[in-house]
């Protein structure tokens, strides 16, 4: 049985991940836009058009795959990144086998040079 690999947040990284795995792996990626369904369909990919502040598409991602790549960034506003917490736990209730989070400190943008603080 070929193992699957689901990638939320299928941008620049995700998509090398992608294209590294396709057809070792039966690839499904998530992506919040409709536009890029055709591109990671290309690549190799099941996509799954969603959003992660949305509860229908975190009650649909519980058991997809043995393996989760998490690379969407957080929110943009708020102290804590509930995105990946309402992920989290929407994901334990048939909880993959393995679980990888990776993040980038791109996620904030051209701060000029300010001090950021994401603890």
């Amino acid at each position: 049985m070929t193992p699957r690999l689901l990638i939320i947040g299928c941008g620049d990284v995700g998509l090398r991940v992608l294209k590294l795995l396709a057809g070792r792996w039966r690839v499904l990626a998530l992506t919040s836009s409709p536009a890029r369904a055709a591109e990671l369909r290309a690549a190799g990919a099941v996509p799954l058009v969603g959003n992660l502040d949305d509860a229908a598409t975190l009650g649909r991602l519980a058991g997809l795959a043995d393996l989760v790549l998490h690379l969407a960034p957080p929110q943009t506003h708020g102290a804590t990144d509930e995105r990946t917490r309402h992920l989290l736990a929407a994901l334990g209730r048939r909880a993959p086998s393995v679980l990888v989070y990776a993040s980038t400190t791109g996620v904030y943008g051209d701060c000029a040079g300010a001090f950021i603080d994401e603890t």
